[in-house]
């Protein structure tokens, strides 16, 4: 497995979740209390979390809220995410809210929103999606080889968007 060519061990930064849709992912994978376990700091935003509408994922989400494994910063600078939003014609409010807390706390992003990506490299910044999560969790040993490629089996049948060419390389 060699996803990530640039892999690089975690080193405890940061990362700014974008959407609840990959929170979902990882529920759905059954990954999310991994994910937690992982040295991060996880940080999202109020509107990511006010797009989280079915009872049962806020639930399985709230906890790591509750626990403060996942930190919802509420200190955006509203000139800047309006400045990125007009930046970024393709982007969201949401999107453009994440961004920016992903520039003020030079934090990774994890998404698998392809105009959030694009915005996030341009801007110099680190993204990263489920694929490197996977990955991660292996190169841990958190999960075994065959896990690992059951989740990427998985992942391509729950997610429409799944990155198929990069799996099949995975």
């Amino acid at each position: 497995m060699n996803y990530v060519k640039d892999f690089q061990v975690l080193d405890k930064r940061e990362i700014v979740i974008k959407d609840a849709c990959v929170l979902f992912d990882l529920v759905d994978l059954g990954l999310l209390d991994y994910f937690f376990n992982l040295e991060l700091n996880a940080f999202t935003t109020a509107q990511v979390i006010g797009e989280i509408t079915n009872e049962k994922q806020y639930e399985a989400i709230d906890t790591y809220l509750k626990n403060g494994k996942l930190k919802i910063d509420s200190n955006g600078i509203l000139d800047e995410i309006t400045k990125i939003n007009r930046n970024y014609a393709g982007l969201s409010l949401t999107d453009s809210s994440v961004l920016e807390l992903a520039i003020r706390k030079e934090a990774i992003v994890y998404t698998s929103d392809g105009g959030l990506r694009k915005a996030t490299v341009k801007e110099g910044m680190e993204v990263r999606g489920i694929l490197w999560i996977i990955e991660e969790l292996f190169k841990m040993t958190l999960l075994s080889q065959e896990e690992a490629i059951s989740k990427l089996k998985a992942y391509e049948s729950i997610n429409q968007r799944a990155p198929i060419n990069e799996i099949k390389n995975f």
